[in-house]
């Protein structure tokens, strides 16, 4: 069991390695991607998006998602704490409800809807992806707390343990993995979501996307999509967590 749950990790980090590489490859070797975008879309007359290099997307992109989901972990860590409490339990339906109901707006609507307030540029986008983040993050904190076994709960009451020493050395670290999952579809969602920012003009791998439709080019809409897909795929892969049962 321990070999077969050695060798699954490796394999775990092998993947993570790759995606890692083939991240990194296409945002810095601009000669070697633009010779797959040649390959991958040989009729085009233009490979790369000539605004701005593929570094400064990337970094737009990961500012954008990596703000939205901090905000939106943040927030629905203390939302979730608040609903579980005695206090808070009586809000929770509503509460949980007002937030299906903001997930039901498209983002794109929810970001031109801001612009009136914030003005186009990354201050939309950021609300946007944050707001639609809290729910998740909010349920499973409250998934994982309530999922603590009773008599875990008893036992640490019964060596004298507070009800915060009880809820941060006990429940919080057996809650992890569902918390973490949440985490996960999160940060995932956001860091392919960003990509609509182009449409309030706050850059990231969503510009040359749109510029590929606006100029009938698949490369471009090549160039934005590659490098976002892997790096969903490679935050996927980190923050995948297995339960503390499944690591023996």
């Amino acid at each position: 069991m321990r070999g077969k749950s050695t060798r699954s990790e490796a394999a775990r980090w092998v993947g993570i390695g790759a995606l890692a590489a083939a991240t990194a490859w296409m945002t810095f070797d601009t000669n070697g991607f633009e010779r797959l975008l040649r390959a991958l879309a040989p009729s085009e007359s233009a490979w790369l998006y000539p605004t701005k290099p593929l570094t400064t997307l990337m970094a737009e992109q990961i500012w954008l998602a990596a703000a939205a989901s901090v905000l939106a972990i943040l927030l629905g860590s203390v939302l979730g704490a608040v609903a579980l409490t005695r206090f808070g339990i009586a809000f929770r339906d509503l509460v949980l409800s007002a937030g299906n109901l903001a997930q039901t707006v498209p983002t794109v609507a929810l970001m031109a809807l801001l612009v009136p307030l914030t003005g186009y540029g990354p201050e939309p986008v950021i609300i946007a992806l944050t707001l639609y983040g809290v729910l998740p993050i909010a349920l499973n904190v409250v998934a994982g707390i309530e999922s603590v076994p009773p008599e875990v709960r008893d036992a640490a009451t019964g060596i004298g343990m507070r009800r915060l020493q009880r809820l941060v050395r006990v429940e919080l670290p057996l809650a992890m993995p569902v918390i973490m999952g949440g985490v996960k579809n999160v940060v995932v969602i956001n860091v392919s979501a960003a990509t609509l920012g182009a449409v309030v003009a706050a850059g990231g791998l969503g510009m040359p996307i749109l510029a590929g439709f606006h100029d009938y080019n698949d490369a471009y809409i090549l160039e934005g999509a590659l490098p976002s897909i892997t790096l969903a795929l490679l935050l996927d892969r980190l923050l995948t967590t297995r339960p503390r049962w499944d690591r023996s």
